[in-house]
């Protein structure tokens, strides 16, 4: 380790690491009143220039306390050794899936090496090595840019926004989406909320994100919320169940206030099985008895109650076994 000024530090891998305006806060006040704890992780070059690796949010805070003397650990002979050593250590420190992407892909396109070469020195297999090589290719500049600016969450990108970048003619639409929703300071369930708005909830809330009315949408995105079915991580049978049960949920309920409003209407007296009347529905009041019994409706409703109750037995069966589970 040795202790080198601020200036002879080249910042070339900045736009590599992941910002993080909390834990930059924190360390500041951490240096502030500890000193600097770790030193900065750097290569050296042939040029006399050290390259730093990890330690930007410390390099930052000490240029912000006009701290000009810093420790530097060197890694690696060369800056090519030198990144392998922090991809091959990061499971140790916070370097995540997508700052590991950028180094692996540094690798192939900068230094030549292959998917096999990369994965035999870092001692991974080839398909972890596509997989990071993958996640930084199919990035816009835009999205990256807000990403590691962190302007925009990397777990919504990941798990909520990157399926719609498979898509082709989503490119543009990813763009635009991520320009107009980045550096709101939103949480994760805002922002998966407002992609799923976007990509799924047709022309209307797409003009109003890139207009910028992000709590009107919000707002209207979580009453609309009743449909459970609208989750994105949901997969396609899962979706289908789920929109059945609440298909189900809401006739249940709606013959319910249908047969109490009759019910009531008819026979004022009728008390419901907690001893208060039962609830007469708006939509029934003063018109009950136009609804009850005249022969085509009295037969057909006869018919579909005898199949409702035939299946209620089954259904609550079916349902129970699975709730149990």
């Amino acid at each position: 380790m040795v202790e080198i000024e601020l200036n002879q530090i080249s910042r070339k891998y900045e736009s590599y690491r992941l910002k993080n305006e909390y834990i930059e806060r924190r360390l500041l006040s951490s240096i502030v009143e500890k000193g600097i704890q770790e030193p900065l992780l750097c290569t050296f070059t042939e040029t006399e220039q050290y390259i730093l690796l990890d330690g930007y949010k410390r390099l930052r805070c000490l240029s912000r306390l006009n701290i000009h003397i810093v420790p530097v650990h060197s890694l690696g002979s060369n800056e090519q050794d030198g990144i392998i050593e922090l991809i091959r250590d990061s499971n140790n420190k916070s370097l995540q899936t997508l700052e590991q992407s950028g180094f692996v892909d540094e690798l192939h396109k900068s230094f030549g090496m292959t998917v096999s070469d990369i994965a035999e020195k870092l001692e991974v297999s080839p398909s972890w090595v596509s997989l990071r090589l993958g996640l930084i290719e199919e990035m816009s500049e835009t999205v990256r840019m807000n990403i590691f600016s962190d302007k925009f969450p990397v777990r919504s990108y990941m798990y909520s926004l990157k399926p719609f970048t498979r898509v082709k003619k989503n490119k543009d639409l990813v763009d635009r989406f991520v320009s107009s929703v980045s550096g709101k300071h939103l949480s994760t369930r805002d922002m998966d909320r407002l992609i799923y708005g976007y990509f799924r909830g047709g022309e209307r809330f797409r003009k109003q994100i890139e207009e910028g009315n992000i709590d009107w949408t919000l707002k209207v995105l979580k009453d609309s919320t009743a449909s459970l079915s609208q989750e994105i991580d949901l997969k396609s049978e899962e979706r289908r169940i789920i929109n059945d049960l609440e298909i189900l949920q809401k006739y249940m309920v709606k013959v319910i206030q249908h047969f109490s409003g009759v019910v009531s209407s008819r026979l004022p007296g009728v008390h419901g099985r907690a001893g208060s009347l039962l609830p007469t529905s708006p939509r029934m009041h003063g018109r009950a008895g136009s609804l009850l019994p005249t022969s085509p409706f009295k037969k057909n409703a006869s018919l579909l109650i005898k199949g409702i109750l035939d299946s209620i037995k089954p259904l609550r069966k079916q349902i129970g076994e699975f709730y149990d589970q």
